[in-house]
């Protein structure tokens, strides 16, 4: 039998959902997807974020996951179940271990937590990990990273990381959890839409599941956003349509291609953010993409 087998299953793009690939630069390559009948269990990081009280940064986070949810009950094969909440803010995966798919507030700047001397910046996952901090685009609202096989594109596990640390000049995200109005321009308050946390999440739970941005500007998936934006929260119909067609209920996750399974783990870390730097007043720009790659065991 061939070592490499390539047998096109699916179109990436159907309408206007696309679904992300293990090298998205490549028609070729696969698509990520969980396996079929998957039951996802996410924890929220028990600090959650300060800034905000009485915990309602938990529920935004949790009615997020359940937008999909709802979705995925209806025609989909996937399951989001919310786990007790943890004390870990390590973005990983080690097959040889249990494994936790988290959702954190970052609150710190690689650079301003870790030492210039610190082993870690040798290393290819670099401080984040030791040092619990943010080491993605200060431009980026959130990182989603999932870990996948590069050969077949299956997905293991998927971490959610939220930026809220601030910048050198200590501007920074705010992240919101009511419903109206948008913050006025100049200002960045708890009382009004800035970076609404459920709007930013459900975006990322779309790339958790194996979402690309979408062309559409009315998508859950779209790549550009508004102040006080609160859209994202409900899902479009091609995002619907992605859970449907890609996991259906008691059938296979539909792949692109199909390759033989090899030991190498992949990883991508999708983030979305806005162009410029963040301000603690209600930001202005677009949504933007941030993807690293690399590789582990």
């Amino acid at each position: 039998m061939s070592e490499l087998v390539l047998v096109a299953l699916v179109a990436v793009a159907q309408g206007q959902y696309v679904r992300s690939r293990v090298n998205d630069s490549s028609s070729t390559s696969p698509c990520l997807w969980w396996k079929e009948g998957t039951e996802i269990v996410y924890r929220q990081h028990q600090a959650g974020n300060m800034e905000i009280m009485d915990d309602r940064e938990f529920t935004e986070v949790r009615e997020a996951f359940d937008a999909w949810n709802t979705e995925l009950g209806k025609c989909a094969s996937l399951k989001l179940t919310e786990g007790a909440r943890t004390t870990t803010t390590d973005v990983a995966y080690d097959s040889a271990r249990s494994n936790e798919n988290v959702v954190v507030f970052k609150t710190k700047r690689c650079t301003v937590a870790a030492p210039a001397t610190a082993a870690c910046w040798q290393r290819v996952d670099g401080c984040a990990n030791e040092y619990q901090c943010w080491d993605h685009s200060l431009t980026a609202i959130a990182v989603t990273t999932t870990f996948f096989s590069p050969n077949t594109g299956q997905i293991f596990d998927g971490d959610i990381e939220l930026n809220a640390a601030p910048n050198s000049n200590g501007s920074r995200f705010i992240f919101t959890v009511v419903d109206s109005p948008p913050c006025p321009a100049g200002t960045g308050r708890q009382d009004c839409v800035a970076t609404d946390l459920q709007n930013t999440m459900t975006h990322e739970v779309g790339h958790l599941l194996g979402l690309a941005h979408s062309p559409s500007r009315s998508s859950t998936m779209s790549a550009e956003a508004v102040p006080g934006e609160t859209s994202k929260r409900v899902l479009d119909a091609d995002s619907k349509r992605f859970l449907c067609e890609v996991y259906p209920k008691n059938g296979y996750a539909v792949q692109c291609v199909l390759k033989k399974a090899d030991s190498q783990l992949g990883v991508t870390a999708r983030g979305c953010g806005v162009v410029g730097v963040p301000a603690t007043v209600a930001l202005v720009g677009l949504w933007g993409l941030t993807r690293r790659r690399r590789k582990g065991t």
